[in-house]
């Protein structure tokens, strides 16, 4: 039998367990409303959180692709049983988040990575990448020299390729690589444009019975030239040109292109992005219709079969 003592011990302990669990429900609900609520005054978002904490987010066994939340920028992360390729990375300004994000889903390194064009917003983050994470292949189109451009953000990139011993590959445009079960494929330039957007690389990358294709800055005069050439444009998913631009995304493409989803990279702060009209027109040939700026970070799922919809703060 307890003694006495023994019993008023046990009581205080339940009681100071009580108080414990009271205490901390209410921390947990505070923060809770916190991070739900506030954070227009910078309260961290529930990824911030998981990232401190180390915790990885999942997107399962099979294919994986992630149009991120990353303002006026493109940054598609793409993961397929245990392959990791990466499409451009942003502005620099931006690439902690982009790091944490890559980091929290378990990549440790690529197995390629694309740069469609070298623009600081698809670029800017690209020298942190092949530092922290470094890969085994990197693609970009060879630009005319009146093009390549002299910003600090694209001499970084260099310098990185350089100190890194990474070969710059450009690609011939037909040609097709595999990553694991991914296959993709160079669809464009077919020839140098006056207009370093027009120059970005187009390519269509495919996974069992699905397809994407990854359009960069183009213009509707490359749309054209595609519609004219023997690519096969008709795609599941389709990463909307430019931003959401008046310049593209033309009728005639977004009927061959024919996307079950649609997804623009646009940030919430600028007033002129996506064109209206645009939107309008994507809408008409599209299936779905995503935004960054709206829906935030946009991640597609793939069976090989069967596409799923996530959107993510």
């Amino acid at each position: 039998m307890q003694s006495t003592d023994e019993k008023t011990k046990d009581k205080r302990r339940k009681h100071l367990k009580r108080i414990l669990i009271a205490v901390l429900s209410a921390v947990l609900a505070v923060c809770t409303l916190i991070i739900s609520f506030a954070q227009n005054i910078g309260a961290p978002s529930w990824n911030e959180v998981f990232t401190f904490f180390g915790v990885y987010a999942d997107l399962g066994d099979d294919l994986a692709v992630s149009f991120l939340n990353a303002g006026s920028a493109d940054v598609c992360f793409i993961t397929c049983h245990g392959k990791n390729v990466l499409i451009d990375a942003g502005l620099s300004a931006n690439y902690d988040k982009l790091s944490a994000y890559i980091k929290r889903c378990g990549c440790t390194h690529f197995d390629a990575v694309i740069v469609s064009h070298p623009d600081s917003d698809h670029i800017g983050g690209m020298s942190g990448i092949i530092e922290d994470f470094g890969t085994d292949s990197l693609y970009m189109y060879s630009l005319p020299q009146e093009l390549v451009p002299e910003t600090e953000d694209y001499g970084n990139f260099v310098n990185s390729v350089k100190e890194n011993n990474i070969e710059l590959i450009n690609p011939e445009i037909g040609s097709e690589i595999s990553v694991g079960e991914l296959k993709f494929m160079f669809i464009s330039p077919e020839q140098p444009y006056e207009d370093i957007n027009d120059c970005s690389l187009v390519v269509k990358m495919t996974f069992g019975e699905n397809t994407f294709l990854f359009t960069g800055d183009i213009s509707d005069e490359v749309e054209a030239d595609l519609l004219n050439s023997d690519a096969e444009l008709k795609s599941d998913v389709l990463k909307v040109a430019h931003h959401g631009s008046k310049t593209s995304s033309s009728q005639e493409f977004l009927e061959a292109v024919s996307p079950q989803i649609s997804v623009v990279s646009v940030g919430s702060n600028d007033s002129s992005l996506p064109d209206y009209y645009t939107m309008a027109r994507i809408n008409k040939f599209s299936g779905g219709l995503y935004r960054t700026d709206e829906d935030k970070t946009v991640v597609i799922t793939s069976d090989g079969t069967n596409l799923d919809v996530q959107t993510h703060a």
